[in-house]
C-alpha cells in the first residue's frame, strides 16, 4: 500500500481494523486520519438478533440461552 501511495499520491485508502493496529497504521502512513468508532449497545443487540435469526439449527438453543446471549454479550462488549 505504501508503494501505491508513493506512485499515485492522489490515491486515498480507507482501512478498518481493531484498535491495536492503530500504531502500525500511523507508522506506515504518518498522515493517516484516524476516526475511532464504537458500536452502541443497540448496534450490538441488532447484530446479535440478526445472527440468531440466521441460526441453522434453531432447536439447539432454548429461550433461556437466547436471553442470556442477548444480555451477556452486549454487557461484555461494553466493558471492553
Amino acid at each position: 500500500m505504501q508503494e501505491v501511495i508513493r506512485v499515485s499520491p492522489n490515491t486515498r485508502l480507507f482501512l478498518t481494523g481493531r484498535p491495536h493496529i492503530s500504531d502500525e497504521i500511523v507508522r506506515y502512513f504518518s498522515q493517516a486520519l484516524r476516526i475511532p468508532l464504537s458500536p452502541t449497545h443497540e448496534d450490538i443487540k441488532s447484530y446479535l438478533e440478526m445472527r440468531l435469526k440466521c441460526d441453522t439449527d434453531p432447536n439447539a438453543m432454548d429461550d433461556k440461552l437466547r436471553a442470556d446471549i442477548m444480555r451477556i454479550v452486549p454487557e461484555k462488549i461494553s466493558q471492553m
